[in-house]
């Protein structure tokens, strides 16, 4: 209302100086829209989940179209992307090794939930060691472990607290000495494709791993079970959890306690060789057994 009494006031001024014409332009401040993206980036060839690729979400046009952002991708592959502009946007993903990829929004398109890269065959290989060698064995890969080369627990980012010095020298002898045992016992149990029974082969190295609990009944370990990439990523969740819950339902009924059982379930998100062929597939569908 204020506006409009400017403007009216403004004409009869102008007419009241005998200005025969006006002309008056308007400009008015664009709402611009929320606009939020997000999903997994993987690579084509192998489906491995890409960290730090770099992303960028920029109106396409730049002059008063809104406000571009940026991120890079998380664990897993996983980012999410939020600011303020006009559509049409483009959105872009580039990985050194993996190439570059973009899209483009207009109004009501939805981006994919899982984007893919061209990673080249020497790219991914790093790429797989990267996210999954863990030097010290103790839970955190070498790049997220600040003491990659000596076992530590993931309150102190990899690295041994102090109260590990203070430990009595028998135990620290006790647990290196299970580790050292538990490291000649096949701690992994594979499994065929889409399935989560242990067959009689894999169930004679459970019953190692029971003989080893029983004599050693202190000692509590991780079931962690995974899958290939040939199913979705709900699926090899699912998967991979029943998979855990039947080894340990299997060394229940060998006589250990539940409460020496944790389970834990990774889905195709932890390979331990590419699944681009047949035979690294049938090796990551597996439970790893390890030491608590």
């Amino acid at each position: 209302m204020q506006i409009l009494y400017f403007f009216f006031t403004l004409l009869t001024k102008f007419k009241q100086l005998k200005i025969k014409y006006l002309i008056i332009s308007l400009f008015s401040l664009n709402a611009f829209s929320q606009v939020s993206v997000g999903g997994v980036v993987q690579d084509e060839k192998t489906l491995t989940p890409l960290e730090d690729v770099r992303i960028q979400l920029r109106p396409v046009n730049q002059k008063g179209a809104g406000f571009w952002t940026g991120t890079m991708t998380k664990k897993n592959g996983k980012y999410k992307v939020t600011t303020s502009m006009n559509l049409p946007a483009m959105i872009s993903y580039k990985k050194e090794g993996c190439g570059e990829k973009s899209i483009k929004l207009k109004e009501g398109d939805k981006v994919p939930s899982v984007v893919y890269l061209k990673c080249t065959d020497k790219a991914i290989k790093a790429i797989i060691i990267e996210q999954t060698l863990d030097t010290d064995g103790d839970g955190l890969v070498d790049k997220e472990d600040k003491c990659p080369k000596e076992a530590g627990s993931h309150e102190n980012e990899g690295c041994p607290s102090d109260t590990d010095d203070d430990m009595d020298t028998k135990a620290q002898a006790d647990k290196k000495a299970h580790f050292s045992l538990m490291n000649k016992l096949s701690s992994k149990i594979f499994f065929s494709l889409n399935d989560f029974m242990v067959s009689e082969a894999e169930k004679s190295k459970l019953i190692k791993i029971k003989n080893f609990l029983l004599t050693n009944p202190s000692v509590k370990i991780n079931i962690e079970g995974h899958a290939s990439r040939d199913g979705n990523f709900e699926y090899n969740i699912i998967l991979s959890e029943k998979r855990a819950f039947m080894v340990k339902k299997v060394l229940i009924e060998l006589g250990i306690d539940s409460s020496r059982l944790n389970t834990k379930s990774h889905g195709g998100d932890k390979p331990i060789q590419s699944n681009s062929s047949s035979q690294g597939r049938s090796n990551n569908r597996r439970v790893e057994i390890s030491i608590q």
